[in-house]
């Protein structure tokens, strides 16, 4: 995965970040597969309203991993509630029937959300997290595979 360098008028940088959202009540609404093609689409939706990449995203039965890059217009906070807010609008107002059976009331996402800013990592790397992220958070992932995936570093920059 080739992430750019982006350059303004008075900065160049990057900014990756992983962010994870988990459904109402954690439910395994994402089993339904056209409620995770639904959301997907509108994820990327807002994504493109707000000027921003999803360069990887993918979908647990209880959760849901976008890789964002170009995002540093924003505040982590801001970014996550614009894209949990239109998506479960959306989600909501016109697929409601999907799911009605596991969540209920205005609520489509829980309240909180994970995210971590990353560097460069491997096109690898993010396919593997992702795939092998599904399991309950607890269970270890192969930390041997990552060994090997270096990220650069400053100095390469220069």
């Amino acid at each position: 995965m080739e992430i750019e360098l982006v350059r303004t008028t008075s900065s160049v940088g990057e900014s990756c970040l992983h962010l994870q959202l988990t459904p109402a009540y954690r439910r395994d609404i994402f089993r339904n597969e056209e409620v995770k093609n639904l959301t997907k689409v509108y994820f990327m939706e807002k994504a493109k309203k707000l000027n921003i990449c999803i360069t990887a995203m993918d979908v647990g039965p209880d959760h849901f991993h976008a890789f964002i890059t170009d995002w540093k217009k924003y505040s982590v906070e801001k970014l996550a509630n614009e894209l949990k807010g239109f998506t479960s609008y959306m989600m909501r107002k016109h697929h409601k029937q999907l799911f009605i059976d596991k969540l209920w009331g205005k609520k489509f996402w829980s309240e909180g959300y994970f995210y971590r800013t990353v560097g460069i990592v491997t096109r690898e790397a993010v396919e593997f997290y992702i795939k092998h992220s599904q399991k309950k958070h607890w269970q270890a992932v192969d930390y041997y595979y990552y060994k090997d995936k270096q990220q650069k570093l400053l100095a390469t920059f220069n």
